[in-house]
């Protein structure tokens, strides 16, 4: 069984996290999510090789019409100047603007700063995916062989 674990870069003190949804409650708004789809992924290609910070972005489908992206970002601060520039500030104008006339469609976005003495990963049989994808590769031995061990938790057996 091949298991491995990933852990953040060092440069890293605390990671951060974005999950971006989409909600389409109609055709013409699932049209309207593939083309901003297909905006974002690009933005995506064009974040990563401009080392804007975004590590690692990951799509995601949690049913009929609600999809969107969970994305790793290498600070707050990061994303924040990223978000605030085009290509983002355009899509997401257009997004509202469909909201505002439509009312078809929805999106949020949930942020998470995890400091990384809190963040653990392991991976059983697994292509690399999230954390292994771009974090630093190691394999779960002693303490590392439990979520306990890898987050720094001891047991208090007293």
């Amino acid at each position: 069984m091949r298991r491995s674990i990933a852990t953040l870069p060092e440069s890293i003190t605390e990671l951060c996290l974005i999950r971006l949804g989409f909600q389409a409650r109609s055709w013409s708004a699932l049209w309207f999510s593939a083309r901003l789809g297909r905006a974002i992924e690009r933005a995506v290609t064009e974040a990563k090789a401009s080392n804007a910070g975004l590590l690692h972005s990951e799509q995601f489908r949690l049913g009929r019409g609600h999809f969107g992206l969970l994305q790793y970002w290498r600070s707050y601060e990061d994303l924040e100047t990223w978000s605030r520039q085009s290509p983002h500030s355009d899509w997401w104008r257009d997004a509202l603007a469909r909201i505002r006339s439509k009312g078809d469609f929805g999106i949020y976005h949930e942020t998470y700063l995890v400091p990384r003495k809190q963040v653990e990963s392991i991976f059983v049989e697994c292509t690399p995916v999230g954390l292994a994808v771009f974090g630093t590769p190691g394999e779960p031995i002693g303490p590392a062989t439990t979520s306990r061990g890898r987050l720094g938790r001891v047991r208090d057996v007293s």
